[in-house]
């Protein structure tokens, strides 16, 4: 591959998939479920994707259309996950590998979509951005390299 095509490649995947953060679904306790880190936390940057019931590694990244990924990643359900979690489909068993899907609404905006029984999950969650200083204390604590709060 060309480096111009990779570079195009690149960007394109960087334009698509949402940042890395601290995101949680939008409701009451948002900013609570915010501060305790224990919604969704992506970084596309270490290859990791924590849901509030899956630990996932991402294995690989597909840009489908400008604002979606499609990933595959190997997952585990997080042994504090309550009865009504759903753990996402192993990649082995999807037909192109892929579990899981973002799509960017807008900078602080996503959608996420798990494979469960071969299909994705419903109209998604809709997960919203933490605030900046949610964003810092879970860097800072990354940095300490604290267990987090949940």
């Amino acid at each position: 591959m060309e480096a111009k095509q990779k570079a195009d490649l690149e960007q394109a995947l960087k334009d698509a998939h949402p940042r890395d953060g601290v995101y949680a679904a939008a409701g009451p306790d948002f900013e609570e479920r915010c501060a305790k880190f224990n919604d969704t936390v992506v970084t596309f940057s270490g290859k990791s994707i924590t849901t509030a019931s899956n630990i996932c590694n991402i294995e690989k990244t597909r840009v489908q259309l400008p604002d979606t990924v499609r990933i595959g990643a190997d997952c585990t359900l997080r042994p504090a996950s309550g009865a009504d979690a759903v753990s996402v489909q192993n990649v082995d068993t999807t037909p192109d590998r892929e579990n899981l899907m973002f799509k960017k609404i807008d900078d602080k905006t996503v959608v996420l979509w798990i494979i469960k029984d071969g299909h994705f999950t419903g109209d998604g969650r809709k997960l919203s951005y933490c605030s900046d200083q949610v964003q810092r204390a879970y860097a800072g604590q990354r940095r300490a390299g604290k267990p987090s709060k949940n």
